[in-house]
């Protein structure tokens, strides 16, 4: 019987609280934020498995789930502990996100993500270009004097 290592594991999580995930060791696995998320009301999703994973250093490369949460917040609202789940999975996303691994059920994700490195949009648009929808809008542009400013 072979013996593995765990060091792989120690990577990842060093690499979760590098990236600003730690507060996931305050999790005791109640459950609220399952309850809370809004996934559940249509597939099971399990926000808890997650952020357990993540305790460990496992990391679920190829699950669609950590792709999948909308960072909406409620699983953080909920939890009596003060987990910031959303940068938990954050955390998980950005160790992924460099070798490029994304799950094959989501197949346009690693072209939005390639864009968003490349020229800051999911749309893969040059930045001189993100102003052209409001022309002819009689949208202000931007300069000093303004108060408010509308970028969808």
């Amino acid at each position: 019987m072979e013996i593995l290592p765990l060091a792989p594991f120690k990577v990842v999580i060093e690499g979760i609280e590098e990236e600003g995930g730690d507060s996931d060791r305050l999790c005791y696995q109640c459950g609220k934020c399952d309850t809370a998320c809004p996934w559940n009301l249509v597939r099971t999703f399990s926000v808890r498995r997650l952020v357990n994973q993540a305790k460990f250093g496992v990391v679920p490369f190829e699950a669609e789930e950590l792709w999948l949460c909308t960072t909406c917040r409620n699983c953080v609202q909920w939890c009596p502990r003060g987990v910031e789940i959303i940068d938990v999975m954050r955390a998980m996303r950005r160790i992924l996100v460099p070798d490029g691994v994304v799950p094959a059920s989501i197949p346009n994700l690693r072209s939005f993500m390639t864009s968003i490195a490349s020229v800051g949009n999911p749309w893969g648009q040059e930045p001189e270009a993100r102003a052209n929808w409001a022309q002819g809008l009689g949208v202000k542009e931007f300069n000093e004097n303004t108060e408010i400013l509308y970028f969808p």
